[in-house]
């Protein structure tokens, strides 16, 4: 198993954050959630490029961590539904503003991955 060499340092909301959000589609999941989607299936076709494994990992990080839960329908054939907890809904405000500074910022912030993917073919 996979041992941190850098201690969790705790001192800081910002790195709580950090620890507990890190990941490519965690603020993706959060969102999508709020929006509607809670099927495991829906949220593999909105974020098409995420493996299904990556995106079954973070929910349960999610899930884990208190931010979103996770309903089992004891059916014959198992469904699963996700929905945001208080927690979850309180990143709302925060994840809506990164998407209005990304969108304010499109300009730059394409023209800066461009340049990145150049420096490394």
């Amino acid at each position: 198993m996979y041992e941190k060499k850098i201690p969790l340092r705790l001192d800081c909301g910002l790195h709580l954050f950090k620890e507990l959000l890190n990941g490519k589609w965690k603020l993706m999941l959060i969102y999508y959630i709020s929006a509607g989607l809670k099927r495991p299936g829906e949220l593999q076709r909105k974020i098409g490029t995420a493996d299904r494994r990556v995106l079954t990992n973070q929910l349960n990080e999610l899930v884990k961590h208190g931010f979103v839960d996770k309903k089992v329908f004891d059916t014959k054939i198992p469904k699963v539904e996700y929905g945001l907890t208080t927690l979850g809904q309180s990143l709302l405000p925060i994840i809506l503003a990164l998407e209005t500074w990304g969108e304010n910022n499109r300009t730059v912030l394409e023209k800066a991955l461009q340049e990145q993917v150049q420096d490394n073919p």
